[in-house]
């Protein structure tokens, strides 16, 4: 190691290296789970299936209506999980 050391070339690659390790690591963000559930056909189903998205990380939100892309017709319903903090 004390070889590698005394090159200038080598030495630069490891300090830029490590520099370069060192911001990946403190700009990374935390992961998150917010996404939507899949869209359930009743208001029912959704309900039912809130309770399965419930964990030390994630709580779920209200069932809301989906609609088509023209937003126009109920195409069924959904809810958002959400990352606790």
């Amino acid at each position: 190691m004390k070889k590698i050391l005394r090159r200038p070339r080598l030495r630069s690659l490891l300090a830029a290296t490590a520099v370069a390790g060192g911001l990946v690591l403190t700009m990374a963000t935390p992961a998150q789970a917010d996404y939507t559930s899949p869209i359930y056909p009743t208001l029912k189903a959704c309900n039912d299936a809130r309770p399965k998205y419930y964990s030390s990380w994630t709580v779920p939100q209200q069932c809301h209506k989906m609609y088509d892309w023209k937003g126009e017709k109920v195409v069924g319903y959904a809810f958002l999980v959400k990352t606790r903090y």
